[in-house]
């Protein structure tokens, strides 16, 4: 009997933690695209007034953002100073797949920050700052939408954990 109490309490303990952990990603997606919000308003200002390259442009936005864009702007910059013939869209999207592969976008958020990488490299200075606001604008609406729904998909996916860890219980004896 001991051993079965046991079991129900791992269960459950375990399912409940499954749902927190949901909880918890969704929150973190939020603060990532806040973030990402930041980092593109910050690349806006670099092109528009500092009159860098895109290069150090990428330098500078680096040394104002956290992980994992420190490290994604980190190797753009690098990546363009080296050379090697390569379209900044190859060199960002390859950066994007290798640089935030833990990140917890969703694959919408990922396609957005991709359209970035393609419109930055070739086009004029006024054509990037639009497309840039263009991308701000798309990740402000995904950020309003998750925000609306984050306390009601937090609440579900917290309680679902533990009622299925109720229901397995349940189930099991």
């Amino acid at each position: 009997m001991g051993m079965k109490i046991a079991g129900a309490v791992c269960i459950i303990v375990a399912c409940t933690a499954m749902g927190f952990s949901f909880s918890f990603r969704l929150r973190c997606r939020y603060g990532e695209l806040t973030e990402l919000k930041k980092i593109l308003y910050l690349l806006s200002g670099e092109i528009r007034f500092g009159g860098s390259t895109l290069d150090e442009a990428f330098e500078m936005v680096r040394d104002r953002c956290e992980e994992p864009y420190r490290g994604f702007f980190s190797a753009l910059s690098g990546e363009l100073k080296k050379g090697g013939g390569r379209t900044l869209s190859q060199i960002w999207r390859e950066a994007v797949n290798e640089k935030l592969p833990g990140s917890r976008l969703s694959r919408e958020d990922r396609n957005i920050l991709q359209r970035v990488g393609e419109d930055l490299g070739c086009l004029d200075k006024e054509t990037q700052l639009k497309s840039l606001s263009l991308s701000i604008e798309q990740l402000d609406g995904a950020g309003k939408a998750l925000y609306a729904e984050l306390p009601k998909k937090m609440k579900l996916y917290n309680y679902l954990g533990i009622l299925t860890g109720v229901f397995l219980t349940i189930f099991l004896i």
